[in-house]
């Protein structure tokens, strides 16, 4: 019996462990970035984005995260999930823990997503592309919902792959494929930018194939496309209905605290309590307003949107693969006439499906952007780098394509075979008695790692992405807070970093009775106007200098001064 059950168990741990070379350089490689990834989740400093998440959201629980809206950038979702990691004691990990495991898992997603539509190891250079793009690894780690909704983008491409393919399907695609579309969209409210070119996707590829399909079958209930495309119109309804009423919960918490806080609201000092059960259609009103008004989107005049397109279109590319924004725009270009292509000569490739998943966000976005003249914040585009990693899988793949019936051609007719001619979906090479013959066809993925590597020992790839919280954090140290008193904080960072690092909520915003200072340098300038200025509780007409003359310097370098006592 023992020796059953192991030799069960060694068949499934031999299942689960790669089989082909590609798996096993891809298993390496995930193994290797998820050790990088843990230094980095450690070793960079949280920037402000993420200690305002910590402090005001994961550090409060599940609950308030869930329930509150002071600012656009509460990525709700990621909020909620990192403050049911915050009960095991370590900030990193609370903060940064499920970005770690969602940026593992992308890399694992990239593979398989690829793996079924490329071949010739374009799918393990396609991990190692998507590994090398700086706005994936700046936000791989980070505490904000980008990497984890990025994480539903590649899940609901996947998916969506399983719902389009010929033959019947499960139901649970559907309810998995609507679950990536509803998290995204709590995680992050932008992932609209990817949920409806995914969905719309799906549906133009389904609506094709049932126009073209409609000779086959003898009543459109029995064309199975057709029932694909209805299950997928369901799953749409029944998502975007999740959405709504997971954030009716925040519209109705905004609501009511607005309507008890406004003086000219019949509900004024009221609980939140009663204005929820006498008004809750009010207060979800109220909360909607409110949250629409403060989405932070800039429409810009005609003249403006037309002068800042291009520079922010190539910052975008300049943010994937920095001093290769030429050549991504050339691989996009690129890519586009053979996606095109493909979808109108070949539309019965397997490919068609992610064709369109990248013509379609290509299109949006740019429908979007044209139709509201608005330039959004790159950091909500991080999707986009796995877009760009297809379009150069697809233009690799046309290429290597075109390589290899060149080079049969030439074998088959040295070998007096003319009448042959080989036009598949996926070419083989037809061997020669070398060693190296057909091994050309790895040449763009030996490319890919060389530029991995080059990416890899830049400077700028790893180093710290928020010099002035770094410089805080680091002063902090040496100030020994854990030994203070009475601490005074002079700005947000300081406040911030003090709960996250180590976990002093300290509110005193005046320097009077405070034996540890930490002074940044511009507050010495009466008339400092400069990017850090809203971050400040005190400026040079408010602070205490007589009692800070008073202490005396404890370190300093060019950007601050500790001083205790």
């Amino acid at each position: 019996m023992n020796g059953s059950v192991i030799a069960k168990t060694e068949k499934k741990i031999n299942e689960l462990l790669p089989q082909s070379p590609e798996g096993m350089a891809v298993t390496l490689f995930v193994i290797a970035m998820a050790s990088y990834y843990l230094w980095r989740m450690f070793a960079i400093t949280p920037n402000y984005d993420e200690l305002y998440t910590y402090y005001n959201f994961v550090s409060r629980g599940p609950l308030y995260s869930a329930i509150h809206w002071p600012l656009p950038n509460n990525h709700v979702g990621y909020s909620i999930l990192s403050a049911l990691l915050y009960r095991c004691g370590n900030s990193y990990i609370a903060l940064r823990g499920v970005s770690y495991v969602a940026a593992i898992v992308n890399l694992i997603l990239v593979y398989r997503i690829c793996r079924k539509y490329y071949s010739h190891a374009i799918p393990f250079g396609a991990v190692v592309l998507y590994a090398s793009m700086q706005i994936v690894n700046d936000y791989s780690v980070l505490g904000r919902g980008y990497t984890l909704a990025t994480t539903c983008f590649l899940l609901s491409i996947y998916y969506i792959g399983y719902i389009c393919r010929l033959g019947a399907d499960k139901k649970s695609y559907y309810y998995l494929f609507g679950g990536t579309l509803v998290l995204g969209m709590y995680i992050v409210p932008s992932s609209i930018y990817w949920v409806v070119p995914v969905w719309a996707s799906g549906a133009i590829f389904l609506f094709i194939n049932a126009m073209r399909s409609k000779g086959v079958y003898s009543s459109i209930s029995e064309n199975i496309y057709y029932g694909k495309l209805r299950k997928l119109l369901d799953t749409a309804v029944v998502s975007m209905t999740i959405v709504i009423l997971l954030y009716m919960i925040i519209w109705l918490a905004i609501g009511s605290n607005i309507l008890v806080s406004s003086e000219d609201s019949a509900f004024f000092e009221l609980s939140h309590f009663s204005v929820i059960i006498k008004a809750p259609l009010k207060s979800v009103m109220t909360g909607m307003k409110y949250m629409m008004s403060h989405s932070y989107i800039q429409r810009l005049s005609s003249a403006a949107f037309g002068k800042r397109l291009c520079s922010w279109f190539m910052s975008l590319l300049n943010s994937l693969v920095p001093k290769f924004s030429i050549m991504t725009l050339l691989f996009l270009l690129i890519s586009l006439g053979c996606l095109f292509y493909e979808c109108f000569k070949h539309f019965e490739y397997s490919r068609t499906v992610i064709n369109l998943v990248v013509i379609v966000n290509l299109m949006f976005l740019g429908i979007v952007l044209f139709s509201l003249h608005t330039l959004p914040y790159l950091r909500i585009f991080g999707y986009v780098a796995f877009v760009i990693v297809l379009c150069v899988c697809t233009a690799l793949e046309r290429l290597i394509n075109v390589g290899i019936r060149l080079y049969n051609r030439r074998k088959l007719i040295a070998r007096g075979d003319e009448g042959i001619k080989s036009h598949e979906e996926i070419e083989t090479v037809e061997k020669g008695d070398k060693w190296y013959s057909g091994i050309g066809i790895y040449i763009p993925v030996i490319v890919i790692v060389i530029l991995f590597i080059f990416r890899f020992f830049d400077p700028g790839f790893s180093c710290q992405i928020a010099e002035r919280e770094n410089n805080v954090f680091n002063t902090l140290y040496v100030a020994e807070v854990t030994k203070r008193q009475s601490i005074a904080v002079l700005d947000c960072d300081q406040q911030y970093l003090l709960k996250f690092g180590w976990d002093i909520d300290c509110d005193k915003t005046d320097v009077e009775g405070a034996d540890c200072v930490l002074l940044d340098k511009n507050m010495f300038d009466p008339n400092y106007n400069g990017e850090d200025l809203w971050k400040f509780y005190q400026t040079y007409r408010t602070i205490d200098w007589d009692y800070l003359s008073s202490m005396h310097v404890r370190y300093e370098n060019d950007k601050f001064i500790l001083y205790t006592k």
